[in-house]
């Protein structure tokens, strides 16, 4: 299987990632994350789909975050009238994803399977397809996920984002990591949710009551916030404003 070709730019990554870093280190109460060693482990042994729950127009730059602390060469699907809009996404690994759900589509993603052809190489999706409440129940991932599972021969590394108050003015990102679902399997959305469900009660417990074992990757900013360099000034505008992305539309 041919590997597509891809806008991404591997010159801006470093640079996209410190803008990032420092980005959700002023507007949040740090990000803590659950199972990164372990999913770092997955990633190095094979290729994944990391398949991520929806909730705020933050999430694809906390996946851009978790991308580089696990090692990966990573891209991510997006709704292709949006990326249209922002290329900065395809210059830091987006992939287009047309909504017909007709042979557009079916071209697209088939595409996207050829980018996980060896080990530390990771789709990132939003199987929702729109943002939802982290604990609106069902969850009602589509059945995309499990076709590209069997189409890349790829497992499914399933990943729940929250953000909650942890006694700071600013909410804290949290994300947790949860076991890989093997390619094809028969019950992958439901697995998919309950692997959802699980690693948000897992969060819930931590901010309640501290259990778990989250690691602070972005330490909560301490002092006064300091100014966006120019850098992260261009960077910025080439990303948008959070309402002007905040659509819901930006995955599959």
């Amino acid at each position: 299987m041919t590997r597509v070709a891809t806008g991404r730019k591997p010159w801006l990554m470093p640079l996209a990632r410190r803008y990032v870093r420092r980005t959700l280190q002023r507007r949040f109460d740090g990000v803590w994350v659950e199972g990164l060693a372990r999913a770092r482990r997955e990633t190095a042994a094979a290729p994944v789909i990391v398949a991520l729950n929806h909730v705020a127009f933050w999430d694809p730059l906390v996946a851009l975050q978790l991308d580089a602390l696990l090692g990966t060469e990573s891209h991510c699907l997006m709704d292709e009238r949006n990326l249209a809009h922002y290329p900065f996404f395809a210059w830091v690994g987006a992939v287009p994803l047309a909504r017909s759900r007709g042979k557009r589509t079916l071209r697209q993603l088939r595409d996207a399977a050829t980018l996980l052809s060896a080990p530390r190489r990771a789709l990132w999706i939003f199987p929702q397809g729109r943002q939802r409440p982290a604990h609106l129940w069902p969850h009602a991932p589509s059945s995309g996920v499990s076709w590209l599972s069997r189409e890349a021969r790829a497992a499914v590394l399933p990943l729940a984002i929250g953000y909650a108050f942890r006694e700071a003015k600013e909410p804290a990102i949290l994300a947790s990591f949860g076991s890989l679902i093997d390619a094809g399997s028969g019950h992958m959305l439901g697995a998919l949710e309950a692997a959802w469900i699980a690693a948000l009660d897992r969060i819930d417990r931590f901010v309640d009551v501290g259990l778990g074992e989250f690691e602070a990757v972005v330490p909560p900013a301490r002092g006064a916030r300091r100014a966006v360099p120019v850098l992260g000034r261009v960077l910025a505008r080439l990303l948008g404003a959070p309402k002007q992305l905040g659509t819901g539309e930006d995955a599959t």
